[in-house]
């Protein structure tokens, strides 16, 4: 009975992917004909950011709103999709473009995000941490440098047959990543800490290796064995935890809705215009004094400063 089940659960799940990967072939050419539209609009990603779902728009502390202004396009691409039957379309490559500012020397930052099925069942996205050139204070505290220079010693262990991922947490920087990273309020990482997320390791291998185990259980050529469904907890190395929960947030909401998100901010500004200019047409005298007393109260707006 648990065969059928999962079979049935199984076709169902890639006629989902099958349906992704079709939208994504389809609105691909679309979507970089809004990048080449939008380039004009000097203020489109700022006034989008500022507009940002509940998953970005709470990672974003006040010391990177001027760099976020700074940001010209952002770039969604399901980089393992090869055909409308083939590829893993939950895979995304995120590009960030800036202009010229005084914060970092980057023209783009790319991140690339892989979906993963680990041998006990669950599967989350994994990722590799990304340099910032930093020119000036590094927003995330150092946290950045120490992720990557922590995933490079890794890179050296696993190269070395002597050694294994084990053997760096015996390691001066994986014991002080480990300090600063219990010793930071999560809700107080720069966005920019997104670059440096990993998630768990679990590599392409054994990732494969689980989903064709998977068909021979629901295939019935091997004996059925629940797997789990929940990941364990993150690694304590791991600098910026939401990095899934954000990933996603771009790729499958402020990406693809960015024009709504814009159309609306500007809409809701112009509404509020207009019910200004009215309300000091028909109140000059009292809309003077309330127009003082708001320009000392009034909170900016997030990402409208200029730079």
């Amino acid at each position: 009975m648990y065969n059928t089940l999962a079979r049935i659960e199984e076709q169902l799940a890639d006629i989902e992917l099958e349906s992704l990967r079709r939208s994504y072939i389809a609105t691909r050419p679309i979507f970089l004909e809004r990048a080449s539209a939008i380039e004009a609009i000097s203020d489109f990603w700022p006034t989008v950011i500022d507009e940002a779902p509940p998953e970005i728009d709470r990672r974003i502390q006040p010391r990177d709103v001027p760099v976020l202004n700074c940001l010209v396009g952002i770039d969604v691409e399901r980089l393992e999709v090869q055909d409308a039957a083939h590829g893993e379309p939950r895979s995304v490559k995120l590009t960030f473009t800036f202009k010229p500012n005084a914060w970092f020397a980057d023209e783009k930052i790319e991140k690339t995000f892989y979906w993963r099925m680990s041998k006990r069942g669950w599967s989350s996205l994994v990722s590799e941490p990304v340099g910032i050139q930093w020119t000036d204070r590094d927003l995330t505290e150092g946290l950045l440098d120490m992720a990557i220079g922590l995933w490079k010693m890794e890179q050296e262990y696993a190269q070395d047959n002597g050694r294994g991922r084990a053997d760096v947490r015996t390691n001066d920087e994986y014991r002080s990543l480990v300090e600063k990273v219990g010793r930071t309020p999560q809700d107080a990482i720069s966005i920019f800490g997104f670059f440096g997320f990993r998630g768990h390791h679990v590599t392409a291998a054994e990732s494969e290796e689980t989903l064709k185990r998977r068909r021979r259980m629901i295939e019935g050529v091997e004996e059925w064995e629940e797997l789990d469904s929940e990941s364990p907890p993150l690694p304590d190395t791991e600098i910026y935890p939401h990095g899934e929960e954000v990933a996603l947030a771009f790729s499958e909401d402020l990406y693809p809705g960015a024009t709504h998100y814009f159309t609306a901010a500007k809409e809701r500004d112009a509404k509020t215009s207009d019910e200004e200019l009215i309300s000091d047409s028909e109140n000059p005298e009292e809309s003077d004094d309330v127009h003082d007393e708001e320009q000392e109260t009034r909170p900016t707006k997030k990402l409208k400063t200029s730079v």
